[in-house]
């Protein structure tokens, strides 16, 4: 297969309607995100980003590409740097999985891992620290967590809901969405609001670190150890658009990873945990409406966690 047909195959991932919500009427479609190449959403993401930088004459290949990463957006830059010819750094918190590893590896990026006790605001410096003093026209480092390019890339995953949803002759009521660095939750939920004005749309953090949480409930953040990796950096990014988040609410770790582990014995599809945690709040959604459609995502794949399958990282303390 070409390389050209391979990024192809990036987006157009297919809706899922969730069989074992079965509440009051209540419909849950789920956009497939985990069926992409390297097995997660970050492919939209970093693919988008780098056509667009090289659209604008901020890269090209054969230059260093240098990113932030809990795993899945690793992997992704790593695969996408591979098909259009870029050298890849990724910097990545101790304690990740081994399978995110060996995708970074596998598709010839290099990677270093930072101090667990900093997570992913470690992994960031030590990226700035990296590239810091190094020529620009050699070296770029795309940082999703600040680069609103993230945001950006996930308008068509919204307008590709959209004309889903139009072709069903269905109009949904709301949306629900775990919040990472923001930009996937972010950029749906602007083309939703805007295609459909009544839609309320719900994020979710984790409650071990839930910085949109308590800025908006007034409550003072701390960050702790947790076990959804995507989520919960420890910092409120600029990829999250606030004005289009008309609910957060907390999920907990572990009952996310039982929720997941649930589904996948039910509909035989391998998600990972932080698609347990938006199946948690759209069944307590359902459990309170009565005949409403339902929006979510599915980020990721279960084979990423097969090596910490138990759920726990013990270099965070067990999540």
């Amino acid at each position: 297969m070409s390389e050209k047909l391979e990024l192809d195959q990036v987006g157009n991932t297919p809706m899922h309607r969730v069989g074992s919500i079965k509440l009051n009427g209540n419909t849950v479609l789920a956009k497939c995100e985990f069926m992409n190449p390297t097995g997660s959403h970050k492919d939209r993401t970093f693919l988008y980003m780098v056509n667009k930088l090289e659209s604008e004459g901020k890269i090209r290949p054969g230059m260093t590409l240098v990113d932030c990463s809990t795993g899945n957006g690793g992997a992704a830059l790593a695969w996408v740097g591979k098909k259009k010819g870029y050298d890849v750094k990724i910097f990545m918190p101790e304690g990740m999985t081994d399978e995110r590893k060996a995708q970074i590896y596998e598709y010839g990026a290099e990677l270093f891992e930072t101090e667990k006790s900093l997570f992913l605001n470690g992994s960031v410096q030590a990226a700035h620290d990296f590239v810091r003093g190094k020529d620009p026209r050699e070296i770029y480092f795309l940082d999703q967590g600040s680069n609103l390019l993230n945001k950006a890339a996930w308008l068509e995953c919204g307008n590709e809901i959209v004309r889903y949803l139009e072709s069903q002759d269905i109009t949904p009521d709301y949306f629900v969405c775990s919040i990472g660095t923001g930009g996937t939750f972010s950029g749906i939920s602007e083309v939703l609001k805007s295609r459909f004005p009544n839609i309320s749309t719900v994020g979710i953090e984790v409650d071990k670190s839930a910085p949109l949480y308590a800025k908006k409930n007034n409550l003072e953040f701390t960050h702790a150890p947790h076990n959804m990796m995507g989520l919960g950096a420890g910092v409120l990014s600029s990829n999250t658009n606030e004005l289009v988040v008309d609910d957060v609410v907390t999920v907990n770790g572990e009952r996310s990873w039982n929720r997941m582990k649930q589904f996948i014995v039910e509909e035989k599809l391998g998600i990972g945990p932080t698609c347990g945690a938006n199946l948690l709040v759209c069944e307590e959604l359902c459990r309170m409406l009565q005949d409403k459609i339902v929006i979510t995502l599915f980020f990721d794949s279960s084979w990423k966690y097969k090596s910490r399958w138990s759920g726990i990282y013990p270099e965070y303390f067990g999540g």
